[in-house]
């Protein structure tokens, strides 16, 4: 049973919210109690008992809450800390499908005593009672028999110890997130102002105007102090730090954002109970896939086998088999997929083939980073629905017309154009119910007149016939004539109608199996049947046809032989004033009704009863009231149809939150960072059939679990050899100081890592094929780092050859003066204990190698591994061509290029010193990543007598096997050379 009857031994009473009276009466247009004492009273009407959740918090560090379900409404209840046994009614919303889910799902029904409202200065009745902890233990058993019915196994002992082990990882995150956070402090300001300038309503980017020198970097997540709900990121800083622009996560109303306070970097706390929400799904054994803890832990996946579903586009072998076992996977698998190796296009032709199945199986798009989600976007199938869910500034442009605010927006407007269409034929529709009274009234006073009509007609004939002798019996015989024609000519219709009913219901079983033979034989029969009948009708149309010419001569000479008797003109007289008024009120009935109809036409209604406008009088006398009986039937639905469509207009125009549910509701794929997937309350409670999870090399199990508690099954993609998920070295240090080696192991190293070496062969499958970088860069990082696997299959991309020859150079400074090539300490850029090391010399000349590729239009990019040395390089390539924007989007760390790519790389070690440290350039997959950017040319600089002689082995060897390589495959130049080369092309003049 997916319900739990709780019979609660007494009342439950029911207190107003702050804000509620005010806010259902704001909504009161949304079916929603008038109030606590109409919630109360509709509740208590609910005899079988009221179905009810009970939520887990909303926010961290918040209580849970009982959800209750009305027919049209929801209401969230907190237990009240002010009133004594009572809760607390915090808000009461209209009931939407996702509402509809959580219910099906599973729910509660609640039966108490009784439910009472009270006002909070009423005080509660003597002993009353929330009854929580029953509610509480009903939900807890309920869940637990929902997970065995689901299939979950029983938590195993090691599956709990694994639990606690990523409970304890996310305290060391959440610790770590707090020293920061102590550390940098509060930014005051002193004004907040609405971008625009737009003092009112709802906006998402506000301007705060510092009361302190140095504000928040570009980049910054912030809240604002003292509001947790107020989280967003610093889009724009402005120089001089005398302000900042921030986008926040959701629009905000100008009224909510103090005019002055604080700014704070957060804690991320929201982020933190996301990954805390997701263990907790674990541990309740409610996650979708039932043995995704078994594949983590315990590295034991179901048995499938490759799907053959057809490709979209074409892919290489091992893509295809990546494809085809994606596909049929019944847990998890891995995509190891090296740089250049095509693994956006394989989780786009995954999410593709899944999604377009006839059973419309939802996908998951998931990442660590905003680009990574982004890059699948543009490669999907038009046709299907792909929702965005993120913040806007952080959302790439690539990725910023799937955005759930962005769709909602076009479908609103879509939406209002096509109601407002609807709603100008509103006052046609209006006019048509004006003309259907008018209609009515004539058609009861012609109703009149066409009695008195036939009553004087009556009085005629009975004063002809008193002396209408000889030509009164032959009018009579041929009016006796008439009535027989009649009704042998109603005969033979009704015969035509059942003949052709029978003619066509056989026809249509013709094509049946095995018997469509003796329908076609039927067919036929009908068929000749309906040829005679018809033969039969066209006779007896001839026969009324000569009927009407002799009666009608029998009727004038009827008429020539009593024209003169007194009594008769008296009669006649009198009919054909009657008869007058009749027409010219039968006339006036079918100007209504074409009225009518011409206004239905306006509006676009046709009322598929009604037949079309004819020239026969005695067709044409019966169509208003045919008309008139039509529109009883149906002008109260079109009114009542418009009148909802000017609700809708209203209700879509103030609103698009209800728009967003539905756009999740019919997504094909819904595409959202790894903490985003849970950031929305229109994603609660929302399944996926596969979570396709891209740069899971990069993801740690904490943020990795929140898309695949979600998901049925999922497949994890990236590279295992490039940068793990690490959160500097301080996480290694906070858990060490707490002596967890088991915290450290999974802050620093993923899901995808930790289950490489383990999972059967049919579960992991590797690309090979790289289609990025140059075959000489590609053959030493396969060397290097992917056991020589990694093959270059096509030709190299041409580079620019007008400073370089080779597409893989180095730069040796070793030359130098020691003066000059050493490195210098900088300190920490952000005021930390931490240090960080410049090189002024490489600082230089990776300037103007960067000014000269930027005078060239080539794409290029500087990456170093120290912020310091960036900073340096950034100010001075920034002086040189006059284009900071540009320098910031291609100018970083290694951390912050993963996933990137430039056609021209140039990347500069920093470190130079005659005892050989490198410091944390001895992490290998950081010139793993650094290497594998470059799409036509990589341009090395640094101190090779430094990195060949580096005291880590592991780094020595790495630096002795490049500096072969290079010498067999690129150019090895020494500092001078080069910059003898730049000023000779004349790159000291500045780039463009």
């Amino acid at each position: 049973m997916r319900r739990r009857t709780v019979d609660v031994p007494g009342n439950l009473v029911l207190v107003p919210g702050a804000t509620l009276d005010a806010e259902l009466l704001r909504r009161r247009s949304d079916h929603l109690p008038e109030d606590v004492h109409d919630l109360a009273a509709d509740l208590g009407a609910r005899e079988r008992g009221v179905p009810a959740i009970v939520a887990e918090p909303r926010r961290p560090g918040g209580d849970r809450s009982l959800l209750l379900y009305g027919r049209s409404y929801v209401a969230r209840l907190y237990r009240s800390r002010r009133e004594q046994g009572a809760y607390r009614v915090a808000a009461v919303l209209p009931l939407a499908f996702r509402h509809h889910r959580d219910i099906e799902r599973g729910c509660l029904l609640v039966r108490p005593g009784g439910w009472l409202a009270r006002h909070p200065d009423a005080g509660t009745p003597a002993g009353s009672d929330t009854h929580w902890p029953l509610l509480e233990d009903a939900w807890r058993r309920l869940t637990e028999q929902l997970a065995a019915r689901h299939g979950a196994p029983e938590l195993a002992e090691r599956h709990a110890r694994f639990l606690d082990t990523v409970e304890r990882a996310i305290d060391t995150v959440e610790d770590i997130a707090a020293d920061r956070a102590r550390e940098t402090g509060d930014f005051p300001y002193r004004a907040a102002r609405a971008a625009g300038e737009r003092r009112h309503g709802t906006r998402a980017v506000y301007t705060f105007d510092l009361a302190v020198e140095r504000g928040p970097d570009e980049g910054a997540f912030v809240q604002i102090g003292g509001e947790p709900d107020l989280r967003g990121q610093v889009v724009r800083a402005c120089a001089g730090g005398t302000s900042v622009t921030v986008s926040f996560d959701r629009a905000v109303d100008w009224d909510s954002v103090p005019r002055q306070g604080a700014l704070r970097i957060p804690t991320g706390q929201a982020a933190h109970e996301r990954r805390r929400q997701a263990v907790r799904t674990l541990r309740e054994r409610r996650s979708l896939n039932p043995y995704l803890l078994d594949v983590l832990v315990d590295h034991r996946v179901r048995p499938s086998s490759p799907a053959p579903d057809a490709l979209g586009e074409a892919l290489d072998p091992a893509q295809t088999d990546a494809f085809r076992r994606a596909l049929s996977a019944e847990d998890l698998m891995l995509v190891l997929g090296p740089p250049g190796t095509g693994k956006t296009r394989v989780i786009s032709e995954i999410a593709r083939a899944v999604a377009a199945r006839r059973t419309r199986e939802r996908v998951l798009i998931a990442s660590h980073s905003n680009r990574a989600v982004d890059n699948v976007l543009g490669r999907l199938p038009k046709d299907l629905v792909v929702v965005r869910v993120g913040n806007e500034a952080r959302v790439t442009p690539e990725g910023r017309p799937y955005l759930l605010e962005e769709q909602a927006a076009g479908l609103r407007q879509e939406i209002l154009g096509r109601l407002e269409t609807r709603l100008t034929a509103r006052g046609d529709i209006e006019a048509v119910r004006e003309w259907y009274e008018t209609l009515g009234r004539l058609l009861d006073r012609l109703g009149t007149l066409t009695a008195e009509e036939a009553d004087r007609r009556a009085a005629l004939a009975e004063a002809g016939r008193a002396a209408g002798g000889p030509a009164l019996l032959r009018v009579d015989e041929l009016l006796a004539e008439r009535r027989r024609l009649d009704r042998e000519e109603e005969r033979g219709t009704r015969r035509t109608e059942r003949l052709t009913r029978s003619r066509d219901a056989a026809l249509r079983r013709t094509g049946l199996r095995p018997v469509g033979f003796v329908f076609r034989f039927l067919a036929r029969r009908h068929e000749r049947r309906l040829a005679r009948a018809e033969a039969v009708a066209a006779a007896l149309a001839g026969r009324q046809a000569r009927h009407r010419r002799e009666l009608a001569e029998a009727e004038h000479v009827l008429d020539e032989a009593t024209r003169d008797i007194p009594a008769v003109r008296t009669a006649r007289r009198a009919l054909e004033e009657t008869a007058g008024r009749a027409a010219t009120c039968r006339a006036e009935a079918l100007h209504a009704a074409d009225r009518c109809r011409s206004l239905l036409a306006a509006a676009g209604e046709t009322p598929p009863d009604l037949a079309p406008p004819t020239a026969d009088p005695a067709v044409a006398d019966r169509e208003p009231i045919r008309l008139h009986d039509s529109l009883t039937r149906l002008l109260p639905g079109l009114l009542a149809r418009h009148t909802l469509l000017a609700e809708w207009h209203d209700e879509v125009a103030s609103a698009t939150g209800q728009l967003h549910t539905e756009l999740i509701r019919y997504a094909h794929v819904v595409a959202a960072t790894c903490i985003g997937v849970a950031s929305r309350p229109e994603l609660t409670g929302l399944g996926f059939d596969l979570a396709v999870v891209d740069e899971a090399g990069q993801i740690a199990v904490p943020d990795l679990l929140v898309p695949l508690v979600r998901a049925r099954r999922a497949v994890l993609v990236g590279d295992h050899r490039q940068l793990p998920p690490y959160l500097d070295a301080e996480a290694g240090d906070r858990a060490g100081r707490r002596a967890d080696p088991a915290v450290t192991a999974l802050l620093a190293t993923s899901a995808l890592e930790m289950l490489q070496p383990h999972l059967p062969g049919s579960a992991v499958v590797s690309l090979t094929n790289q289609r990025r970088m140059p075959s000489a860069v590609a053959d030493f990082v396969s060397g290097a780092f992917y056991e020589g696997r990694l093959r270059t299959p096509g030709p190299d991309l041409p580079h620019d050859a007008l400073l370089f020859r080779a597409p893989m150079v180095f730069v040796d400074t070793s030359r130098l003066p020691d003066g000059r090539r050493f490195e210098q300490d900088a300190g920490d850029p952000s005021g930390g204990a931490r240090t960080g090391y410049v090189n002024p010399a490489e600082a230089h000349l990776l300037t103007l190698l960067a000014a000269h590729y930027a005078a060239r239009g080539e794409e290029w990019a500087v990456i170093v591994p120290y912020a310091a040395q960036a900073a340096l390089i950034g100010t001075a390539l920034t002086r040189r061509t006059g284009r900071a924007e540009h320098v910031g989007q291609n100018l970083g760390t290694v951390d912050s290029f993963q996933g990137g790519e430039r056609d021209v790389i140039l990347y500069g070690f920093t470190r130079s010193n005659p005892a050989g440290r490198v410091g944390f350039l001895d992490e290998l997959r950081r010139a793993n990543v650094a290497f594998t950017r470059a799409r036509r040319q990589l341009v090395l600089v640094g101190d090779l007598s430094t990195l060949t002689r580096a005291g880590d082995p592991g780094f020595r060897d790495l630096a002795r096997s490049l500096r072969e390589h290079v010498a067999a495959r690129g150019e090895l130049r020494s500092y001078d050379e080069v910059r003898v080369l730049l000023d000779g092309i004349g790159t000291e003049g500045g780039g463009r």
